[in-house]
């Protein structure tokens, strides 16, 4: 790998294997102290602001960003101010067939919350191997770990191409939106309302939302809602009008009839077909 790579190619198979793992601080200090592990690779969630070279690259760092340190190269820091980081060193097993891209820098914007999140359970699953000797909780730290990898190189892969990238400007004004359609798909949503929210046009919204998911906004919410009820429908025994209630559907009629359109069957039959 060139000492200016802008990916680094991780096995899709097999499990990393973690060495080091946890919540540390980052001492200021100027860019001539440098760090390399030959043996490991590192990931780090930064949460201070600074330069960072990563072999050839500068990298200017803003609290959240995340990077990838390849085994062997060489990296330095120019941080104003001390903070602290998730750091995860780790190998990967032998594995042969196909590789992801990792992007060597990210920004994760509304993820960063999430990331921090499984970062601190990686962190907590290895301690407990490490305390306990317990080969169980490492192996699920390292699952854990791969599982956010191979997330993070379908997160930063581009629409239509094949390998990992930059996060684009689309995916950055996007993902906010989806996470909120997410976290609010009960709920009556308007373009107008949405684009006035986030601060864009409509018709930008709804043409680059489309471009991105493949459907309308409106296609979207009603696929999620028809997910959610269809969930419902085989975890509870709630009545078909509290189901459509429940995954944001006003109307029974109206909910039995896009459900109809969208499954291929009405919900009753999928709740008969799904307990079976």
């Amino acid at each position: 790998m060139s000492s200016r790579a802008a990916f680094l190619s991780w096995p899709v198979a097999g499990r990393p294997a973690i060495l080091t793992c946890g919540h540390f601080p980052m001492v200021a200090h100027n860019a001539t102290l440098e760090y390399c592990t030959p043996q490991s690779t590192a990931l780090h969630l930064h949460q201070y602001a600074g330069v960072l070279w990563l072999g050839g690259r500068r990298i200017r760092l803003r609290p959240g960003d995340l990077t990838l340190t390849p085994a062997g190269m060489p990296s330095r820091y120019d941080l104003p101010r001390p903070g602290l980081h998730f750091c995860v060193h780790f190998q990967a097993e032998a594995a042969s067939g196909a590789v992801a891209r990792l992007p060597l820098h990210w920004r994760p914007g509304a993820h960063g919350r999430w990331l921090s999140e499984r970062l601190e359970e990686v962190t907590a699953l290895q301690r407990q191997g490490e305390m306990a000797g317990a080969a169980l909780a490492r192996a699920a730290a390292g699952t854990l770990l791969q599982g956010l990898l191979l997330w993070l190189a379908v997160q930063t892969r581009p629409a239509g191409g094949k390998g990992g990238g930059r996060v684009s400007r689309v995916d950055a004004d996007l993902e906010p939106v989806r996470s909120y359609l997410d976290a609010h798909q009960r709920e009556p949503v308007s373009l107008p309302a949405l684009a006035k929210r986030f601060g864009i046009s409509q018709n930008y919204l709804a043409r680059r939302f489309r471009q991105r998911h493949g459907m309308t906004i409106q296609r979207y919410l009603l696929s999620r809602r028809i997910d959610h009820a269809r969930h419902l429908l085989v975890a509870t025994d709630l009545p078909l009008k509290a189901v459509a209630i429940e995954a944001g559907f006003g109307n029974p009629q109206y909910f039995h009839r896009q459900f109809v359109r969208m499954v291929g069957h009405n919900p009753s039959r999928e709740r008969l077909l799904r307990m079976r």
